[in-house]
């Protein structure tokens, strides 16, 4: 029995085929799972090396982490990789960031919405009687010709900005008087020594016309524009100054403070009139549909 076990084990190994002839070769058993096992290895090996990097062996592509970020933002500082965003994702993110960086109003009754720079504080309606207002010349005003004028809207500052100034305050508002007329409209409350020079603006393709306005008492200086604009039976007023204090009317009155170009913050409320829309109001929509 052993004879016959070791003169199998002796026998031939059919390897290879080769124009239909078996070459025989003689290998001990003992090494053809080594053999085996060897084979096995070099092949996953050269299979390895020819797939290329980021492939599966099924020929489906992978997606590369880093080809997802394929641009770079060009506000970023530091050069970040960002993901890439779709059209549609870029104007939402663009209204957003509008309503961010301002302060947006708006009044259907009065069919009258704007825009004031972020940093603003809002104040609907009439001002509190805590208001700085334009220091010791009193609150901010309204110049209607006639009474029944309604206060909107205003915008000023927080408290505590431009500290070491001699900076009193600013503000940008908004009123309106139904059933006025053109004719009234066009005049204003304030006496003819105050209104400096005419001022004439578009607002919104309405024509506004009004003055530059200055007063000066108590150490305190304010500089304004006031402008009135008529359309819809109402009459709209948009005012618009700086109070200082002592600016030009003592210079041993500031002291070390430094003073604030006014000229410079008129101009940066002015550009908000860029902002104004005015419409059709509420009550004159549902009398016209109805």
């Amino acid at each position: 029995m052993n004879g016959q076990s070791s003169k199998e084990a002796s026998q031939p190994l059919s390897l290879c085929k080769k124009a239909g002839e078996f070459r025989e070769v003689s290998l001990d058993s003992a090494l053809v799972p080594i053999i085996c096992a060897s084979l096995l290895y070099a092949v996953s090996w050269i299979m390895g090396c020819s797939t290329a990097p980021g492939t599966k062996a099924g020929g489906g592509k992978k997606l590369n982490h880093r080809a997802a970020l394929v641009k770079l933002s060009p506000e970023d500082a530091n050069d970040k990789l960002v993901p890439t965003i779709s059209g549609r994702k870029l104007t939402i993110e663009k209204m957003t960031q509008r309503a961010a960086t301002s302060l947006q109003y708006s009044n259907e009754e009065y069919g009258i919405a704007f825009d004031a720079p972020k940093g603003f504080v809002l104040k609907e309606g009439e001002l509190p009687l805590m208001d700085r207002g334009l220091g010791y010349l009193g609150p901010i005003p309204m110049h209607f010709a006639e009474s029944g004028g309604v206060r909107l809207a205003t915008v000023e500052p927080p408290d505590g900005v431009h500290l070491g100034t001699n900076f009193v305050n600013e503000f940008f508002t908004v009123s309106a008087q139904y059933g006025s007329s053109q004719e009234i409209c066009a005049d204003f409350n304030v006496p003819a020594e105050s209104r400096v020079s005419p001022v004439t603006r578009i607002v919104d393709g309405i024509d506004f016309h009004g003055f530059t306005e200055h007063s000066a008492a108590s150490l305190h200086e304010y500089n304004g524009i006031y402008l009135h604009g008529y359309t819809n039976d109402t009459c709209y007023e948009i005012g618009f100054g700086v109070a200082t204090a002592g600016s030009s009317i003592s210079t041993n009155a500031l002291g070390n403070l430094k003073t604030v170009n006014e000229e410079n913050r008129l101009r940066k409320l002015d550009r908000i009139l860029n902002n104004v829309r005015i419409n059709l109001p509420d009550f004159e929509r549902t009398t016209t549909t109805d």
